[in-house]
């Protein structure tokens, strides 16, 4: 009967130190597993784009029913928009809706694959993927009144004021 390996955690600033008692990846016909450390480097610390302030960008994107494709006349509004998001490279935060009635799960999944695919024709429309946010409210918050949407916001760089502040 194989040993499962056991796991024993040590963090040791700025590495997490992983020690394995009984591991299958030592090399063939060694038993001992005391030798075996990996380290990691610590996980750094992000920021959320929610931390930062935002403007939308245009007209919500509407949806009908339980829709979550593009049109094909939405996507030629993102592809005219997309070349100057992308020579200016913006940062934005892609946030679906849904409407209030449908169960709060099934509108959360269906705002975030919405949101998802408007990301995905903006990233096909040259669009860096590392400066598009997605995520779906669903009808979490309906004070917004969007709904069955998706709604761009640019993330604005930090002023002055808030550039020192952490």
């Amino acid at each position: 009967m194989k040993s499962q390996p056991s796991l024993r955690l040590a963090v040791a600033s700025p590495l997490v130190v992983l020690f394995l008692s009984s591991c299958s990846l030592l090399p063939h016909g060694s038993n001992d597993a005391s030798q075996v450390v990996y380290a990691l480097p610590a996980r750094q610390p992000g920021s959320s784009p929610l931390d930062q302030a935002m403007t939308p960008i245009g007209k919500p994107f509407s949806f009908s029913r339980d829709r979550f494709v593009l049109t094909d006349e939405q996507i030629a509004v993102l592809a005219r928009a997309a070349p100057q998001w992308a020579k200016d490279k913006v940062k934005l935060l892609v946030i679906g809706f849904a409407k209030r009635e449908l169960p709060p799960a099934y509108a959360r999944v269906l705002a975030h694959r919405r949101a998802e695919a408007l990301r995905q024709v903006l990233i096909e429309h040259g669009l860096d993927a590392a400066n598009i946010h997605s995520t779906g409210y669903g009808n979490d918050i309906p004070s917004m009144g969007a709904e069955d949407s998706v709604v761009i916001y640019q993330i604005l760089p930090p002023t002055s004021q808030t550039a020192g502040k952490t």
